[in-house]
């Protein structure tokens, strides 16, 4: 399978949940740039996930999330904008975005430029941020090493597959990282693994074939979302096959593959809902 290179989805109709995600990501925005922490908490689902360069900061609750704005205004940032928005994958409760973005100074003068993949979740009727991963100065990285980036990050994806189908426990570790983050299709549920005996990370194989039948899993339809020479975001779709080599289940996902002490492995991952082929 060929790694693509970073694009952008089509233009599609707008759909409700698109249209909830958008009207959430303006209402962040305006908070944002309120410079008014507690107006920004509004805007967020919790657990909130910030994915740095290659880890991850998990808000537990609104206090434990904060914007830098005195940072960010000794470096001559007044407001910010978005430059261009793409729609990525959507369920009925969740919703991928990507983002082009520059920060102004108060003449209204780009003083940087950037992009971050956004995901928003509905919970209780409402949407809300609840994970971001940015990357101010996208447009001044190498491109050689974020193409080797890539390919390092998606070597991970086929060692991962090729571990879990195997059902080795080992060598699936070395392709995850822990703290690892996980929001999953059953109502958005929000998962942290803090060790490798985490139940996402430690699967039970022995149960999965006894309750699903299950042989092994495949992926297609990859694609890079985001990538920085730590950090590569993928979207996919991963399927479970039975051991009549029937596919039943097929599962829409975002993989965000990072890495850490020089090796590349999972570091978040995000579920929308499984499907039954036709």
């Amino acid at each position: 399978m060929q790694l693509l290179a970073v694009s952008a989805l089509s233009a599609q109709p707008a759909s409700d949940p698109e249209a909830g995600a958008r009207a959430a990501l303006d209402r962040f925005l305006i908070a944002f740039n309120s410079g008014d922490n507690e107006l920004v908490r509004q805007q967020l689902h919790f657990p909130h996930v910030t994915h740095r360069a290659n880890s991850i900061f998990v808000a537990d609750q609104p206090a434990d999330f904060a914007i830098p704005y005195e940072s960010n205004r000794r470096s001559g940032w007044a407001r910010s904008r978005w430059d261009n928005v793409e729609t990525y994958l959507v369920s009925d409760e969740k919703v991928n975005l990507g983002v082009d973005f520059s920060r102004l100074n108060a003449a209204g003068e780009v003083i940087a430029r950037g992009y971050v993949f956004y995901i928003f979740t509905k919970k209780e009727g409402r949407w809300a941020m609840q994970y971001r991963a940015g990357n101010l100065g996208s447009g001044n990285l190498d491109e050689a090493e974020l193409a080797q980036a890539q390919r390092d990050a998606f070597a991970a994806v086929e060692y991962f597959f090729a571990a879990f189908n195997a059902n080795d426990r080992f060598a699936l570790s070395y392709v995850n990282h822990v703290p690892q983050a996980a929001i999953v299709y059953e109502d958005n549920r929000f998962i942290l693994a803090e060790s490798m005996n985490s139940s996402l990370i430690e699967t039970d194989f022995d149960g999965l074939r006894d309750r699903e039948d299950w042989l092994r899993s495949e992926y297609s339809d990859i694609v890079v979302r985001g990538a920085t020479p730590d950090r590569v975001i993928f979207e996919l779709t991963f399927e479970r096959i039975n051991s009549a080599g029937e596919v039943y289940m097929r599962i829409p996902a975002t993989w965000v593959i990072a890495r850490v002490d020089g090796r590349w492995g999972m570091q978040f991952r995000s579920l929308m809902a499984s499907t039954i082929p036709n």
